[in-house]
């Protein structure tokens, strides 16, 4: 891709990528799967910079509740879970966001500046002077 000039990646991850800081009750077990999600999240970001100025695009899609088969599957009632989007609508969502440069696509979310604020913040922490002894944190400040 690189020699021709162009190309593009495109990453599934999921939202729960970004779900570390929420309780374990209601999304109880998940820390390797967000974990890894997480990975992919970070790691595309990452190859997309690298790879900029190549013409081969990157990007890591974050979708949420998908229609498939899976959550029958797995004994969950449906009817008890938050809407979930039609296969095609993350593909074409995702294929959108690749053709305008989104790194990061959130298929269905209604305030993708979100996304530009929590990069932000993360280069924001980033440019702090690094050193300085950590402040211990406890109680409702770990919320």
């Amino acid at each position: 891709m690189i020699a021709r000039g162009e190309g593009g990646i495109i990453n599934i991850a999921s939202l729960l990528a970004l779900s570390a800081t929420l309780p374990a009750n209601p999304l109880p077990f998940r820390a390797t799967y967000a974990g890894a999600k997480s990975y992919l999240l970070t790691f595309t970001q990452a190859l997309a910079h690298e790879l900029a100025g190549t013409g081969v695009k990157v990007q890591v899609c974050l979708p949420g509740l998908i229609a498939t088969e899976f959550h029958t599957s797995q004994g969950l009632d449906v009817t008890k879970m938050q809407p979930m989007m039609a296969p095609a609508d993350v593909v074409s969502g995702s294929l959108a966001g690749l053709a305008r440069g989104e790194i990061v696509c959130v298929p269905g979310l209604d305030e993708p500046r979100l996304l530009e604020e929590l990069g932000e913040i993360e280069r924001t922490i980033l440019r702090r002077p690094i050193g300085r002894p950590c402040r211990r944190v406890t109680g409702p400040e770990l919320v």
